[in-house]
């Protein structure tokens, strides 16, 4: 057999991030010489329903699968065995199929890569998904002032700086993170490629008169209003409040303002409208699930995204999905700096405005602009977008990557 590569995912490809963003790019990378092999970790009633359609498509392109069952029990043990596993089958799988390059999505996939770098090896992708370790920081799942999360954070700031100096090469989402990816691992730029989240502009379509109108009937939106939208998770760094906030002096400005809530975390979402938004308002909010299909029919209702997160060091390694999704669609944004690259590319794009989420004043003058803001949006927009956040940009440098690496 010819000696083939071997990518390790934690995440599930049945999930809807493994849709958009992990087998896009691996039916790009399969093209190259290298047979592919891939280990990934299924969540259980996801793999009931879509397993069989996925192998059959996977092995139609030449790509092999090894899915693992994700562990949703057991708290940290389930995530320790579920490591273990991945040591075992990355390892067995690695030998068996004389794998010669590994490429690592994450973290804990990279510390499996780096030991089969070690035993047999094969050339390292650090697929360098974001400051990880400050993550967890960021979103509350460590505490510094507790001393075991402390310990933590220093063990992982150490095995991050390892993974970085010893993989052979490492994709970043951001120009932004660039240098401090240098710093942490000492490593030379020219061993860095720079892969934004990028969209399948054939799945995220223009939005048009038609299909706006459409969308709008759909949810229950007069057809002429001026529609806020929102996509994705639910979480104290996308300010949500200030989401609302926006929101509350846009309808102070003028009548015909709704909103649009694309979540899966609808009771979460509904919570922190609760909380933040005068109840009187809650019926121009329109809070709804959407699968991975069904995303680009309902985001055509809106007319301009808004996408705040909160800036912290952790995030300058950030690169939002919703927006190469949203510009693809034409759908222009309002954000804030201080998140990856997210300022220089709404800057160079024309895509939207950049506001303080914590000024009133600057939210207020965004709500008078909202107009002004939508008419950025349209087939200008989406041409623009495409070649920094189209589907054939990230193919062709991965590609180049594994090139590099032949």
């Amino acid at each position: 057999m010819t000696a083939g590569a071997l990518f390790i995912t934690y995440d599930g490809l049945l999930d809807p991030l493994g849709g958009s963003q992990i087998l896009p790019y691996l039916y790009s990378i399969a093209k190259h010489p290298r047979p592919l092999h891939i280990l990934s970790f299924e969540k259980p009633e996801r793999f009931a329903v879509g397993a069989e359609t996925l192998r059959v498509d996977l092995a139609q392109r030449g790509i092999g699968w090894s899915p693992l069952s994700f562990t949703n029990r057991f708290g940290k043990f389930g995530k320790v065995w579920d490591l273990a596993r991945m040591y075992f089958w990355g390892l067995r799988l690695a030998a068996s199929h004389r794998v010669k390059l590994i490429h690592a999505r994450g973290h804990p996939p990279a510390q499996i890569g780096l030991l089969i770098k070690r035993l047999l090896g094969a050339k390292l992708i650090f697929d360098f998904r974001g400051l990880w370790v400050d993550e967890r920081v960021d979103k509350g799942g460590w505490n510094l002032a507790c001393w075991s999360h402390r310990w933590q954070y220093r063990h992982f700031k150490r095995t991050e700086r390892k993974l970085l100096a010893n993989a052979d090469h490492i994709v970043v989402l951001t120009h932004a993170v660039l240098p401090e990816v240098c710093r942490l691992g000492g490593a030379s730029a020219s061993k860095i490629t720079v892969i934004p989240c990028c969209a399948d502009f054939d799945h995220f379509p223009l939005a048009t008169t038609q299909s706006r109108a459409l969308a709008r009937i759909s949810v229950g939106i007069p057809e002429h209003a001026c529609v806020m939208g929102y996509l994705g998770s639910v979480g104290r760094m996308y300010m949500l409040d200030r989401f609302f906030r926006l929101f509350e002096l846009a309808v102070a400005q003028r009548g015909d303002v709704y909103a649009l809530m694309v979540t899966q975390d609808v009771e979460a979402l509904k919570k922190v409208m609760g909380d933040s938004l005068p109840a009187a308002l809650h019926v121009r909010v329109d809070i709804r699930p959407a699968t991975r299909n069904e995303i680009p029919s309902v985001i055509a209702a809106m007319d301009v995204l808004v996408g705040f997160i909160q800036p912290s060091y952790a995030r300058m390694a950030a690169s939002p999905t919703k927006l190469a999704e949203c510009f693809s669609a034409g759908i222009p944004a309002i954000c804030n700096s201080g998140v990856g690259d997210v300022a220089e590319q709404i800057q160079m794009l024309r895509a939207g405005v950049l506001v303080d989420p914590c000024s009133d004043s600057e939210l207020s003058a965004a709500a008078t602009r909202l107009d002004e803001i939508s008419a950025l949006g349209g087939r200008r927009l989406r041409e623009a977008a495409r070649d920094v956040f189209g589907l054939e940009v990230a193919a062709a440098r991965y590609q180049a990557v594994y090139s590099k690496l032949n």
